[in-house]
């Protein structure tokens, strides 16, 4: 009875060694799933939101760039002859509305009187002369036509005063409200206007949404380039992940969340940490450039391990190595 409790362990041991042995694989494949594949970014293509002829690009193939730095450049004299109307247009409305909103100065006021004055005095001259003709008239002193003359010269001159009176009245009083809402609403429009072109004329210059490295480079100075073709493609590196593919018999014991540890050949010593953050619900023949350690096996599933790369030491191609841990998930201390 005590040889038999004795052996059980070790029976059980050989079991498991031989199972792995016929599978291929090892005892580390009880705590552990190596996986290999290539490191890979997310990546951004950045255009210019306006049309234009690209003057100059500041960026190349391969340079690490920092969100926030300029890409490139358009040629930009029309945008800025364009900033140049608007802000001559703003000034110019801007101006009348301070005149509107300042009222009548003393000086047109004088005027307006000294013009209501001037016509009221010619108003009284022409009412005598039109008096005496009429009289003259009468008494048939005068022709019809210099009465009719003196009677026109009158009545001009009568208009004339209320022509005069009227404008010494508005001048007084000042501009309408209507008349300086109009203004103000003239006023919004050019700023809108300026607005508006300052913000075309800021879109001349382009800036990295990101940072990371220029993947690629697709257009070349002196080329015309419509909103939203890509200038450059930057790939982010604060965060990278390896696409691997596992086995169909191993997609039980793996699972999103899943600490994974991250070798390289380009750092042998240093291991990186990730987790699993995809596994793929689609099976699919394993692809041309991958080998699995069980050959016999077709059917793999795509898995994506996300890795947090503050140094940038991993590149989008690098080639990599994972251990998938079948005892830890992400969050587990």
């Amino acid at each position: 009875m005590k040889i038999s409790i004795v052996l059980l362990p070790m029976l059980l041991t050989a079991a498991v060694l031989g199972y792995l042995y016929f599978q291929g694989g090892s005892p580390d494949d009880l705590h552990s799933i190596r996986v290999s594949g290539n490191i890979e970014v997310t990546d951004a293509e950045v255009s210019f939101k306006i049309p234009g002829r690209v003057d100059k690009r500041y960026v190349d193939e391969g340079e690490l760039i920092e969100k926030g730095d300029i890409v490139a450049i358009l040629g930009s004299s029309d945008l800025e002859d364009e900033v140049a109307i608007r802000q001559a247009e703003l000034q110019l409305v801007q101006a009348d509305l301070a005149e509107l909103t300042a009222g009548s100065r003393p000086e047109e006021i004088s005027a307006a009187e000294a013009n209501m004055k001037a016509t009221k005095a010619d108003k009284e001259h022409k009412e005598r002369d039109f008096h005496k003709a009429e009289e003259l008239f009468r008494k048939k002193v005068v022709s019809d036509e210099a009465y009719t003359h003196a009677e026109g010269d009158y009545e001009v001159a009568l208009n004339r005063l209320r022509e005069a009176e009227e404008k010494l009245k508005l001048v007084k009083l000042g501009p309408r409200k209507e008349t300086i809402e109009q203004a103000r609403a003239r006023v919004r429009q050019a700023i809108g206007s300026l607005k508006l072109a300052r913000t075309r004329l800021g879109y001349a210059k382009l800036f990295s949404p990101l940072s990371g490295i220029v993947l690629s480079k697709n257009v070349e100075p002196g080329e015309y380039v419509a909103p939203g073709t890509p200038v450059v493609t930057v790939g982010a590196l604060e965060n990278v992940w390896l696409r691997a593919y596992i086995n169909e018999t191993d997609l039980g014991r793996v699972k999103v969340g899943q600490q994974v540890n991250v070798l390289t050949d380009t750092y042998p010593d240093k291991i990186y940490k990730g987790h699993i953050s995809f596994i793929s619900p689609q099976a699919e023949f394993t692809p041309k450039t991958v080998q699995t350690v069980k050959q016999r096996v077709k059917l793999v599933y795509r898995i994506k391990v996300e890795i947090p790369n503050p140094n940038r030491e991993l590149k989008p191609g690098m080639p990599a190595d994972a251990d998938i841990l079948m005892d830890q998930i992400q969050g587990d201390k």
